[in-house]
């Protein structure tokens, strides 16, 4: 079932500051070349970046250090932080066959609804969606458009990681604005990947840290 964004804690920013929001960067959207203009994006996770954009009737563009040098750097952050959070987002959950819960958080028309991530456990109240576990959660942030994730809450962690690296690699090559292929742990405010790519093989497969496995392997063995 979907629900409408409940009110945002915070009000949008109003002023010459309306437009500006806090965006995930997929790392390979920044050419190389361009590196050198972008100083201030902040690496949150391998191949996701932290940033600024600016949302114009024409287009969207992260802003690079020279945009972000002309206003003082904890208002438009601030701004930014607010406006992510009032953007309309969607939140559904879809049941799978062996009893796994995946939530998500997404618009069709919205090229923030993945940044959530950057404000996920407000943006999550914000849409209605399921207390957080201390654990924290199972995510993947394959496109602009779509952010899934599963907290790690119950037994059916192995179904809900398999089902999600399937999601995330699929939506990520379908695109448009692809982010990243990966699953992702969340917890407290980080993002890890659990993602290993073997550069001989061109395969993929889920290779949680160690912290984690002992919390699947309690999930997974827990009743109910």
């Amino acid at each position: 079932m979907s629900h409408p964004q409940a009110h945002a804690d915070h009000a949008a920013a109003q002023g010459p500051l309306r437009d500006v929001y806090l965006r995930l960067v997929a790392e390979e959207s920044i050419p190389a070349e361009a590196r050198g203009q972008f100083g201030y994006l902040r690496p949150l996770a391998p191949d996701l970046l932290a940033g600024i954009a600016l949302d114009t009737p024409d287009n969207v563009r992260v802003l690079d250090d020279s945009d972000v040098a002309r206003v003082p750097w904890d208002t438009l952050v601030a701004a930014a932080r607010a406006n992510l959070l009032a953007s309309p987002v969607d939140y559904d959950t879809v049941d799978l066959p062996g009893g796994a819960v995946l939530h998500l958080l997404g618009h069709p028309e919205s090229v923030f609804a993945a940044s959530k991530v950057l404000v996920f456990e407000e943006a999550v109240r914000a849409a209605g969606g399921p207390a957080l576990p201390a654990e924290g959660v199972l995510l993947v942030v394959p496109n602009r458009h779509n952010l899934v994730f599963h907290p790690l809450a119950d037994r059916h962690v192995a179904e809900a990681v398999n089902s999600l690296a399937q999601f995330g690699q699929g939506a990520y090559e379908d695109g448009p604005g692809r982010l990243s292929p990966r699953v992702f742990w969340w917890r407290a405010g980080t993002l890890t990947s659990i993602t290993h790519f073997d550069p001989a093989s061109r395969m993929s497969s889920i290779a949680p840290p160690e912290e984690l496995m002992a919390i699947m392997r309690r999930l997974a063995g827990a009743t109910g």
